[in-house]
């Protein structure tokens, strides 16, 4: 065991152990499913990049709403590497190593799916983004216009910053990893006074259809001490993001939606002006909506459902506007690459 692994807060080495034994609980969407859907029927691609410490399995939460505005005769891939297994503990999935080998595995991804389809829909989960744009950017701006489309759901920033929940928790179950600092919060509704981030469950309601969506099914949460907790490590988290930005070469070339959480709390408050401003330095010609909900629940149902009904309808104009032949079933480029191999 890393010497640097050694617990530092009062009751590290508790909060650790109840932490790695819920990787091994039932997580209903939190798990290592990375296909779905057989793509020689598929009408439609997508593929699913999961956010900072997302998994595959998380796509299955869109899947109604998929269904319901593109049919059943979808495939859907989902970004996905042993090193960021659900099973494995986020202290080691984000060394700059493994971020370098999912960014790889990414555009071999995309390059595939380009290679068997006309179109690929890419959907980014909040940080996910920032993945896809260093990974895919060069081949994005290779392939011809509208064959790669982006839809961004929960819009991250792209940077993380020291919070005051270090300071507070670290020393109940904070400890040192590959010299970084990990600590876990709590979850409770009682706490979204502070952080919006902090709830637990979200009642939705849509006409006649209602249902409580509990977050200890979507993201790795565990029990300890009567509450849900998260790990996090600012400065470990902070370095993945930094190294994966630095290698965006600028603005994606790609038609583009993005949904974003009007009281976010990973934006601190910052003004809706400067969330788009971000959004739009990254995707200039991005179509942008602001729902009044937090970061996770803005990708419940209803939301999701319309931003798929948006990007059905852009799909319809494209497709009344450009020829078929302009969308070869296998481009060369891409078979020079190996990506049919």
């Amino acid at each position: 065991m890393n010497a640097d692994f050694a617990p530092a807060g009062r009751f590290a080495a508790a909060f650790r152990e109840s932490y790695l034994q819920s990787l091994h609980d039932y997580r209903f969407f939190y798990d290592d499913l990375a296909e779905i859907g057989n793509p020689a029927e598929a009408d439609h691609a997508f593929y699913f990049v999961p956010g900072m410490n997302g998994t595959p399995g998380q796509m299955r939460f869109m899947l109604p709403s998929l269904t319901r505005v593109f049919g059943h005769r979808v495939y859907l891939k989902a970004l996905y590497l042993p090193e960021f297994s659900a099973r494995r503990p986020v202290w080691e999935k984000y060394s700059l190593m493994n971020v370098d080998r999912k960014l790889a595995r990414l555009e071999a991804d995309l390059r595939g799916l380009l290679a068997r389809f006309e179109r690929v829909t890419v959907l980014c989960s909040s940080n996910g983004f920032y993945d896809f744009a260093a990974a895919a950017g060069e081949l994005c701006s290779s392939v011809p216009p509208g064959r790669v489309q982006l839809l961004w759901g929960a819009c991250a920033p792209d940077r993380f910053k020291p919070t005051i929940w270090e300071r507070v928790f670290y020393p109940l179950n904070g400890f040192r990893h590959d010299g970084h600092r990990w600590f876990a919060y709590p979850n409770h509704n009682l706490l979204t006074a502070f952080n919006p981030e902090t709830s637990t469950s979200f009642r939705w309601r849509d006409g006649a259809s209602r249902r409580d969506f509990l977050k200890v099914d979507l993201e790795s949460r565990f029990r300890c001490a009567g509450l849900d907790w998260c790990y996090v490590s600012p400065s470990q988290l902070g370095a993945a993001v930094a190294h994966v930005v630095n290698r965006i070469r600028g603005p994606l070339p790609v038609n583009a939606e993005a949904l974003i959480a009007a009281r976010d709390g990973y934006w601190q408050n910052r003004p809706a002006a400067e969330v788009e401003r971000l959004v739009r330095s990254y995707l200039p010609g991005c179509s942008l909506a602001f729902q009044p909900v937090s970061h996770l629940w803005v990708v419940t149902p209803s939301y999701v459902t319309a931003l798929f009904e948006r990007h059905k309808a852009r799909l319809a104009r494209a497709h009344d506007r450009v020829p078929r032949h302009s969308f070869p079933a296998t481009p060369a480029a891409l078979v020079h690459s190996g990506a049919l191999a």
